[in-house]
């Protein structure tokens, strides 16, 4: 997390020296495929220090060379292919699910934060003018990161319906789809040329990070800020707003049935606020097709207002200037760096 959101690390990780457990206490002795229940954490924390070593003494994304981010990358997929094969992404054992269902979680959970440490390593490439690049593999890391970042969203919605409503207040099913889809939407943004691999796929993910948040919306602040934010940005920028839905979103009444056929998730009596700032329609008024201006949209306030939805704080550690949004593209070729 402390990567995520470009925050200094609080643990040097590549001068730790300490054994993982083992977890053979937690095994089961009649089921020898049965894994320990804190074998998820332990795995995440494995994942940690085989990245650690790769990076030296660079402590910033930004900092790495692609030489570097290949080799990260590399160790990270041999990560995946050794996983237990409860927590497989390809080739999943699903035979014990049913008997013992916290493995459902702890697998999206897993592949989220797979996917999440992968792409935080490709930020850079997707906030970045493509005209401008800064290595001559620019474009080959940008391809890469539109890619991981779709695998994250399509893991994301696994967990978000796996969550949802009932556990729709952990950080993580908000947070990895409102981060992901910011990041596309910078790229998408800096794509002047349209030359963005996926740029359909990405607007489709785009999409439907709308729809998940405007659903975590109607129960968390968490989910009402992040939609919000997301939704301004959308709006703001003539070449999302374009593919924007023409239709206006509108608060689902607290009785009223959602299309699925179940009951419209309940706000808190607490929360009573949060829907009535939601917007069914934009006011925003681009300039031209290829612009964005940082300090209009800051001007929409695009977290609501943070005595009603803030991120309880994150607005202000989440590293949003990692999205590379401080500029206004010209209608010409001449440099904005």
């Amino acid at each position: 997390m402390s990567a995520w959101l470009g925050r200094p690390h609080l643990i040097d990780q590549k001068d730790l020296s300490f054994v993982f457990p083992n977890l053979r206490l937690d095994q089961s002795a009649s089921e020898q495929n049965l894994l320990s229940p804190f074998a998820h954490m332990a795995l995440q924390a494995q994942l940690a220090r085989r990245i650690a070593p790769l990076m030296g003494d660079v402590q910033v994304v930004n900092d790495l060379s692609p030489e570097q981010i290949f080799s990260v990358l590399a160790e990270m997929y041999k990560f995946i292919d050794e996983l237990p094969p409860v927590f497989k992404v390809d080739g999943t054992d699903f035979s014990l699910d049913e008997q013992h269902p916290y493995y459902v979680f702890q697998r999206h959970q897993l592949h989220v934060v797979i996917y999440m440490t992968m792409l935080d390593f490709l930020k850079p490439y997707l906030a970045r003018d493509p005209r401008y690049p800064k290595t001559p593999r620019d474009a080959e890391l940008r391809k890469l990161g539109v890619e991981l970042a779709l695998k994250l969203l399509d893991v994301a919605r696994l967990l978000f319906d796996h969550e949802f409503p009932i556990n729709a207040k952990f950080h993580m099913v908000v947070f990895c789809i409102f981060d992901t889809s910011t990041i596309l939407c910078s790229a998408v943004i800096h794509d002047v040329h349209s030359v963005l691999p996926y740029r359909q796929k990405v607007m489709d993910a785009i999409e439907s990070s709308l729809d998940m948040l405007h659903q975590l919306s109607l129960t968390t602040k968490l989910g009402a800020s992040s939609y919000m934010f997301l939704y301004k940005l959308v709006h703001a920028a003539p070449v999302l707003s374009q593919y924007a839905p023409n239709t206006k979103r509108q608060r689902v009444p607290r009785e009223e049935k959602s299309p699925s056929g179940s009951k419209a998730p309940l706000l808190p009596a607490s929360d009573s606020t949060v829907s009535e700032s939601l917007p069914v329609s934009s006011s925003l008024q681009p300039t031209d097709d290829v612009s964005f201006d940082l300090d209009q949209f800051l001007a929409q306030d695009p977290w609501g207002g943070s005595e009603n939805t803030g991120l309880g704080g994150m607005e202000a550690i989440w590293d949003w200037d990692n999205l590379n949004l401080d500029f206004s593209l010209p209608n010409n070729d001449q440099n904005p760096l």
